[in-house]
């Protein structure tokens, strides 16, 4: 059983379990074993770090380092950057391991630890678990020893970096109607606040207004940003924009606004992007909408559904050769670019589909969702779930709704909180089902 790593590496308030440093270094210290380790002396391992904004950052940030420079680890810091630059480095500059250290879309008193390997890619449950294995071992016998000379720090400049040159390539817009098109970016004061002008309005010449772009180390994510979407929505009719693109803190995710300030989120994303290419099949996960699925099907499309964690997407498009694939969250991936989520490569693209087809972004809208309600539930003990009577009722409200909508309840893997989300057509049918399903968690709390 993994303790440590949930949905999307290890995650928790600063200096309380897991985000401790003692864990932390009890991490670095595993992924040396796992990752780094070499017999050959010759043959000095990398290790690549990289953070979104918040203030906690260099505190992980060095606590890991020494453990890599204890073992004869070399480490290259990245500074402030997105997670989907991380991974593109991590790949370009042969890594062993790129460690990202950021909490995502969580607020600034969380932080967290998400890990790539040498290709790129988010590890799998498999690799996660040998981790844990190797952390709970660790704490019974003295760490791995190093005879040779301690590891250096060096620094990564990224003004000239794979990540800007490749996204500057690749998109065929039209620069003349980029200047005519009102963008409207919440950046979530986060990582993306540090490649959005550069990238929307110098490459590409888009009329930009930026908001929520001036991370001071605690307001990442702070009522900005994909976890509030009504934000980008307002700034959209209160700018009279064409459309608008929210991130999240680490840049890995996006959400859409058209210019009625309605949202698009990852299945209208994956939509457009699965029509774009004519692709026969897609990924998604058990979040996916319903109504998703119905169009896709129509259009002679199959819609692959896997567990919860744009790593688990990415699993089943690397190992079945896929284009697309997205959560309705907004982790969006398009392996020819990179196996993991890019919110900004994901943006740009929706970007040169409407200019090119000429339409507006409402225009962009393939299928209209099945109403869905989505509660989280601050609860400690999330094992709350699994209680006889808990699990029961779940079941009797999954049938209730069988055959017209659906029930689905998680714990987070990132948040002290159960998810619930009911979907279907009547809307106060599903709102009876959640209120019914708070309470009995909070009674058995």
């Amino acid at each position: 059983m993994r303790r440590l790593f949930g949905t999307d590496g290890v995650r928790g308030i600063v200096n309380e379990y897991p985000m401790t440093l003692e864990v932390c270094q009890k991490i670095a210290e595993a992924i040396f074993v796992k990752f780094c380790f070499c017999d050959n002396k010759q043959v000095i391992p990398l290790v690549l770090i990289g953070h979104d904004p918040r203030s906690s950052a260099d505190m992980f940030e060095c606590a890991m380092s020494a453990v890599f420079f204890a073992r004869g680890v070399n480490v290259l810091q990245a500074g402030v950057v997105s997670t989907p630059h991380l991974a593109m480095l991590t790949r370009s500059l042969l890594a062993n391991v790129g460690i990202m250290i950021s909490a995502s879309h969580n607020p600034g008193q969380y932080n967290g630890i998400k890990l790539f390997t040498c290709g790129g890619a988010k590890l799998t449950d498999k690799e996660e678990v040998d981790l844990e294995k190797i952390i709970g071992e660790s704490y019974a016998r003295s760490p791995v020893r190093n005879e040779g000379p301690v590891g250096r720090y060096s620094s990564l400049s990224l003004h000239h970096s794979e990540y800007y040159e490749k996204i500057e390539n690749v998109f065929r817009i039209n620069m003349e109607q980029a200047r005519a098109t009102k963008v409207v970016v919440d950046c979530a004061n986060g990582s993306v606040s540090y490649y959005v002008l550069r990238t929307l309005s110098e490459a590409y010449g888009f009329d930009i207004l930026c908001i929520n772009n001036q991370p001071n180390g605690t307001n990442i994510n702070e009522n900005c940003g994909v976890t509030h979407p009504q934000i980008i929505c307002d700034a959209v009719l209160e700018y009279q924009a064409d459309v608008g693109l929210s991130f999240d803190g680490d840049g890995d995710r996006i959400l859409i606004s058209d210019e009625n300030g309605k949202i698009l989120d990852g299945d209208h994303i994956l939509a457009l992007l699965a029509m774009s290419e004519s692709c026969k099949e897609v990924v998604s996960t058990i979040m996916a909408n319903t109504a998703l699925e119905q169009y896709l099907s129509f259009q002679g499309i199959r819609l692959v559904r896997t567990a919860v964690g744009d790593r688990h997407v990415s699993d089943y498009m690397q190992k079945n050769n896929l284009e697309f694939g997205a959560e309705p969250s907004g982790h969006v991936i398009i392996a020819s670019h990179l196996m993991s989520g890019d919110g900004l490569f994901a943006g740009l693209k929706i970007l040169e589909i409407m200019l090119r087809s000429r339409k507006k972004s409402s225009e962009l809208r393939l299928f209209e969702s099945y109403p869905t309600i989505r509660r989280d539930l601050p609860i400690r003990d999330k094992s709350v779930v699994e209680e006889p009577g808990v699990r029961r009722r779940i079941q009797e409200l999954q049938k209730q709704l069988e055959g017209k909508g659906k029930l689905i309840v998680r714990p987070s893997g990132t948040e002290p909180m159960i998810r619930i989300m009911a979907e279907g057509n009547d809307v106060a049918e599903l709102q009876r089902a959640v209120d019914d399903l708070s309470q009995i968690l909070t009674d058995n709390q």
